[in-house]
């Protein structure tokens, strides 16, 4: 009977946190897409066949979430909020893996403090909030391990085909997945080296593993060697980088790095490590610190060739680092002081992710787009650099659906052709772009990064901000004129004018 009530008590904690995390997110979703996260609606409006194809290559992500994505939109509808909330639902997902995980580990306490830790992390919002692949790989992380544990400890197949199941998932949300998979099968073989039953088993899987993923890492590896790769806007890290990286993904502030007490922070985290490894030495301990640590000295070290540290691409690597430290510190002794130091930090991602709520970086295609619907005439040109921008503006066409939206074709190179081919509206070269602003007299002009159309107007017309449009934040709009005055863009090359 008590046993009873213990476990209606856990289940009704864990319920509360898993609906507290869902509230946070769905309640905080209300927000533009951004260029990434609008690319996701592009593919997931491909046909199927379309994503499972060849025809992929153009993309550095796997088309898994794309997928689970077009049927969602079928579904919830294709507003912000709809959206998001398939991430939202992966997320609460991973979170129920890690209470599982710790759970087996460490007892309950241990289970409800991870499940607890993730549901207020900012990091964790900003996963599980993305129209990207990261939270399902965050998630599908943590399944595999929580089976994986489970395989350990109990030696039985249908825990090994979840593992099974969960890794390949994982290596089909995102790319980089693969880092998690080399650091698991090498351990899980050497753990059950002695078991001759357990070690076939496991070879099966780890086979069945890599045949499914063969497909999709064999374009990843020619996507590696291209000339032009997908990964080429992302830069070399040297140590430096590398320690701010893992310091914004693992310390509980987020995108809380560099200084002092950062530092700090982060090495008493890795001597909380080595000291629960030194302490406890179960394999499943051992697995978890070993993604915990190796996970970023692994992308660290790949990134020396192809360079694919990021904290998104490192994110799902805190996930075991979260279930170690639930199961540590409710291990305390005394339990008072455990409870001390998981409350304090508790409260300190709660203040964090207050703090990083107003603040987070958000790029304001809706607004700029609502606000060209304001002030702009019937048949008004929005002219934009490429593909990739132009259908990032036409998912937010209903709110300026006066504007033709004309995109300029891009100069070789760059890394955003995945989009080339996909914007059915019209097109202009540079010299048919300026053609446009001197018959037209003035258009409107989206900038976005590098993404410029104004640096081939500068021989034809003068151009300026439009203040106020976006709030301080990409895309910025600026208005060309062939004829008025104003303030002109910076000094540049000037393919308009005449040779």
């Amino acid at each position: 009977m008590r046993a009873a009530r213990s476990a209606h008590r856990e289940a009704f904690a864990l319920a509360a946190i898993v609906l507290a995390a869902a509230a946070i997110r769905l309640a905080t979703a209300a927000y533009p897409l951004w260029f990434d996260e609008i690319a996701s609606t592009v593919f997931a409006h491909q046909p199927v066949t379309r994503l499972w194809s060849g025809w992929m290559a153009r993309e550095s992500n796997p088309p898994l979430y794309y997928t689970l994505l077009r049927g969602w939109i079928a579904v919830a509808g294709e507003s912000d909020v709809a959206l998001r909330a398939l991430s939202v639902a992966i997320g609460l997902v991973g979170m129920v893996a890690a209470w599982g995980t710790a759970r087996r580990l460490g007892g309950a306490a241990a289970g409800l403090a991870a499940a607890a830790l993730l549901a207020v992390s900012a990091a964790h919002v900003d996963t599980s909030q993305a129209v990207r692949g990261y939270a399902l790989a965050h998630s599908a992380a943590l399944v595999a391990i929580w089976a994986l544990i489970a395989f350990l400890e109990g030696r039985r197949w249908p825990a090994l085909l979840g593992y099974a199941v969960a890794a390949t998932v994982a290596l089909y949300a995102h790319t980089t997945m693969v880092v998690f998979v080399a650091l698991a099968t090498p351990f899980l073989l050497w753990t059950i080296r002695e078991d001759r039953r357990a070690l076939a088993q496991a070879s099966i899987a780890t086979a069945g593993i890599a045949l499914a993923w063969a497909w999709w890492g064999w374009i990843s590896l020619r996507q590696a060697l291209a000339a032009h790769s997908n990964f080429g806007w992302i830069a070399r890290p040297d140590l430096g980088d590398g320690w701010a990286t893992v310091e914004q993904a693992y310390l509980p502030g987020y995108l809380f790095s560099g200084g002092l007490s950062a530092d700090l922070l982060l090495l008493m985290f890795v001597a909380a490590l080595g000291w629960i490894v030194w302490r406890d030495r179960r394999p499943p301990i051992l697995l978890l610190a070993l993604l915990s640590i190796g996970t970023p000295l692994l992308l660290f070290a790949v990134s020396q060739i192809v360079p694919i540290l990021l904290v998104r691409t490192l994110y799902w690597a805190s996930g075991p680092a979260i279930v170690l430290f639930a199961v540590a510190v409710t291990a305390m002794r005394p339990p008072r002081l455990g409870w001390i130091v998981l409350f304090a930090v508790l409260a300190f991602e709660t203040a964090a992710l207050v703090h990083w709520l107003p603040q987070r970086s958000i790029e304001r295609w809706a607004p700029a787009m609502r606000a060209l619907g304001s002030i702009g005439a019937d048949g008004d040109v929005l002219l934009v650099q490429g593909d990739a921008v132009a259908l990032a503006a036409a998912h937010y066409r209903m709110l300026a659906p006066h504007l033709r939206i004309v995109a300029l074709t891009p100069p070789s190179g760059g890394f955003d052709h995945w989009a080339d081919g996909l914007y059915d509206g019209p097109h202009v070269d540079p010299a048919g772009a300026c053609t446009l602003l001197k018959r037209r007299n003035r258009l409107f002009a989206l900038v976005r990064g590098d993404h410029d159309p104004g640096k081939i107007l500068r021989g034809a017309g003068f151009g300026r901000v439009l203040s106020g449009l976006t709030d301080d934040r990409q895309p910025y709009i600026w208005l060309w004129s062939s004829r008025a005055a104003g303030t002109s863009a910076p000094s540049g090359p000037n393919p308009c004018r005449p040779r």
